[in-house]
């Protein structure tokens, strides 16, 4: 039976003292400390007979193998988001929410956490390495799951009009202005749910090694940046009858110019096309030799990855890091939370997603306690594109909005414009 670490077992027992005054805690674990282990280990602490584990499907399989080392195969469930309708109306001693962020919708709350509300339990166990990525006001729906001191307020409405959220406005979609709940009392929110939290750390776990970043800048054929100069100045590529990309709002226009400048994009009645291979090519040349996770946004992009490296690839988390010659080639917002791509020597991204959630989690896939070497990140850009621009944006952990692209959209065009001419 695996023996857990020295912090995992004394989080553990503060997780079993929390439950069982409050009935609900909240583990907050930094990436690849363990939060598995010491999850289960409460679980076994409590003396649960029946136990649920709510993740992500690419988590199931890496949580499964830690449920059985420690002996409690019978005792818990590993279940996705996705089929937990399926379990409406059962009753656990325990259940365990794994990434609870992503039920931290607000101001309404999603399916996910509709669905979590027809689970009946004795004890609610939330977890996450980053509980409130963008707004503390996400914390609302994780904590309403259980009963906290925020059950007296009917919704996040009423909560956020007790003071607990500064509320403003904003334009959305084509300009229209609605109630902005981002600015929440951070302090407030802090006070109320320390009692319920149990932190564990990466130098807590005795991390030694640092995640090393670093950009490259590819330059794309001419027609990439003809194509994206003309979704800037006119909003639309081609005729109705032809492989027509139409982007008549900000929004859309972001989404096309993420996908051109990898070197795809989806057209109105064609499905996807692929056609500017170079940084597919530049990440097979530059890394020659070295043990490849590569994470991607679009289909399209994965599609033309897997065709470059068509003799190596897998979406197996498992498989990869069995297999000392694959490469993985896995979507970013699969991949980027409960997934061990630990035998990777280095850590690729082809292109940025705009929200910054996928590079906080998706940059530590890579991290594991006892690696001997640098944990290298690799972020693929097109030479004078809008990527470089949304990578400061989600270092400093805010995501890349239609505001950030309304302002950065004439000197996009002038880079489109020079890049198509040199």
């Amino acid at each position: 039976m695996t023996k857990l670490r020295l912090y995992q077992q004394e989080a553990a027992c503060d997780l079993v003292a929390i439950l069982n005054k409050q009935r609900i805690a909240y583990l907050r674990g930094e990436v690849r400390t363990g939060k598995t282990f010491t999850a289960l280990e409460t679980a076994r602490r409590l003396g649960v007979l029946n136990c649920l584990i709510v993740t992500k499907k690419k988590a199931i399989a890496s949580i499964e193998a830690d449920r059985d080392a420690l002996g409690l195969t019978s005792k818990v469930e590993v279940t996705n988001y996705e089929q937990v309708p399926k379990r409406a109306g059962r009753h656990y001693d325990l259940l365990i929410i794994d990434e609870a962020h992503s039920v931290g919708a607000y101001p309404k709350p999603s399916k996910r956490w509709h669905d979590l509300q027809s689970i009946h339990f004795k004890y609610l166990l939330l977890m996450s390495g980053t509980p409130s990525p963008e707004s503390y006001s996400q914390l609302y729906h994780q904590f309403a799951l259980g009963p906290t001191r925020w059950s007296g307020y009917r919704n996040f409405y009423d909560w956020a009009k007790a003071g607990y959220v500064s509320i403003g406005t904003k334009y959305v979609g084509t300009g229209q202005q609605v109630n902005d709940y981002s600015k929440a009392d951070e302090a407030r929110i802090m006070a109320d749910i320390q009692p319920l939290t149990v932190t564990i750390t990466q130098q807590q776990a005795g991390f030694t090694t640092q995640i090393e970043e670093q950009v490259h800048q590819v330059q794309m054929k001419p027609r990439t940046y003809r194509l994206a100069r003309r979704i800037m100045k006119d909003g639309v590529i081609g005729r109705p009858d032809c492989r027509s990309v139409l982007a008549d709002t900000g929004a859309k226009a972001m989404s096309k110019l993420r996908q051109i400048y990898s070197g795809t994009v989806i057209t109105e009645a064609h499905g996807a096309v692929i056609f500017d291979r170079s940084k597919a090519h530049y990440i097979r040349d530059h890394f020659a030799g070295r043990k490849l996770a590569i994470l991607y946004c679009f289909n399209a992009e994965g599609d033309m990855l897997r065709k470059v490296f068509a003799n190596t690839c897998t979406d197996s988390p498992e498989t990869f890091n069995a297999d000392p010659q694959a490469t993985y080639i896995g979507q970013v917002q699969a991949s980027r939370e409960g997934v061990n791509l630990s035998t990777a020597d280095d850590l690729i991204f082809i292109g940025i997603d705009y929200s910054a959630l996928s590079y906080l989690q998706g940059r530590d896939r890579a991290s594991y306690l006892g690696r001997d070497r640098a944990n290298r990140v690799h972020f693929i850009f097109a030479a004078r594109g809008i990527e470089p621009r949304v990578y400061a944006q989600v270092r400093d952990k805010q995501n890349y909005t239609t505001a950030h692209y309304a302002a950065d959209r004439g000197i996009l065009s002038k880079e489109a414009d020079q890049a198509v001419r040199s």
